[in-house]
């Protein structure tokens, strides 16, 4: 099972208007991060592939040490660039690539989900667990990825 994980609104609460506001960008809301961890541990088969704008940003080495150690050895990679000149033909830019991704690594028949503070980066019927992106993967969200993961 994969995980493609979106980072801003996910992992970093977006609380502009809040006091709760994150200063320092390359750490995780420790609150979302244990709620994500916590049911990372119950299954420990599951990989996490990010599909998250740090990509364009961030060497891939930089992420996993965001992680505590033990899920950290479990972040295994991006999601590829889709071609730009391409882009615009795909309604669906997030899921074209995490498409992409499976392809390239020969896993189209994998299980998979998605966790977005935007969904509609995907289609309606794809897996995806939507995140409130003022307060983040909380219990809530726990929960639903638990379901999808069971």
């Amino acid at each position: 099972m994969l995980i493609f994980l979106d980072i801003d609104g996910v992992l970093i609460p977006d609380r502009r208007n809040g006091s709760s506001l994150q200063t320092d960008t390359m750490k995780f809301n420790s609150t979302c991060l244990n709620h994500f961890e916590n049911v990372l541990r119950s299954y420990p088969n599951v990989r996490v592939v990010i599909s998250s704008s740090w990509r364009e940003i961030f060497p891939f080495e930089v992420i996993p040490p965001l992680f505590s150690p033990d899920i950290a050895t479990r972040i295994i990679g991006f999601t590829p660039f889709l071609n730009p000149k391409n882009i615009h033909q795909h309604k669906y830019l997030r899921h074209q690539e995490v498409l992409e991704y499976l392809r390239q690594n020969q896993a189209e028949n994998s299980p998979w989900v998605a966790i977005d503070d935007i969904p509609e980066h995907y289609p309606p019927d794809a897996p995806v667990v939507a995140i409130d992106d003022y307060n983040g993967f909380d219990q809530n969200s726990a929960k639903i990825l638990s379901e999808y993961l069971t």
